[in-house]
């Protein structure tokens, strides 16, 4: 089902150039349940380069950025969420269920003041907030922990 607003001269010729670019480019991406390439071991996880992506727990991203706060640990939940599930962006909901992840850093103060951590965030610039209540790493922030984590 498509549903389209724009244009009429669109749905004579450009939908289907439109159709047949999407099917061809659906053709080359690999299937999510493809291991990626270029894994290496390290520290007992397994890890692999940013375009293969990682497989590291929260627990894991924590220890190497070096949690602190709750703040750290919303970016860390967020650094797994993007790097290891690979989304492109992720609802308060699926942040806070990956902060509880991380049982060795998790406090129940961390989910109560989960709003105020967000805008530390937000004002910082560390993270950017697309739709409501939908929050992406910045590309700064992202190169940043690509670097302790590798």
């Amino acid at each position: 089902e498509l549903e389209y607003d724009g244009d009429p001269s669109f749905l004579t010729g450009g939908l289907e150039a439109l159709l047949t670019t999407m099917g061809d480019l659906a053709g080359r991406v690999p299937y999510a349940s493809e291991t990626p390439p270029n894994h290496t071991q390290m520290n007992g996880e397994t890890s692999s380069s940013p375009d293969g992506g990682y497989n590291f727990s929260t627990t894991t991203i924590g220890a190497k950025l070096g949690v602190k706060t709750g703040s750290d640990l919303v970016v860390c939940a967020m650094a797994h969420l993007e790097f290891v599930q690979r989304k492109t962006s992720s609802s308060r909901a699926e942040i806070l269920a990956e902060m509880r992840n991380a049982k060795s850093y998790f406090k129940q103060t961390m989910a109560n003041n989960l709003s105020g951590s967000i805008d530390v965030l937000l004002k910082a610039d560390r993270i950017n907030e697309g739709a409501k209540n939908e929050y992406a790493l910045t590309a700064t922030e992202r190169s940043k922990i690509e670097a302790k984590i590798a």
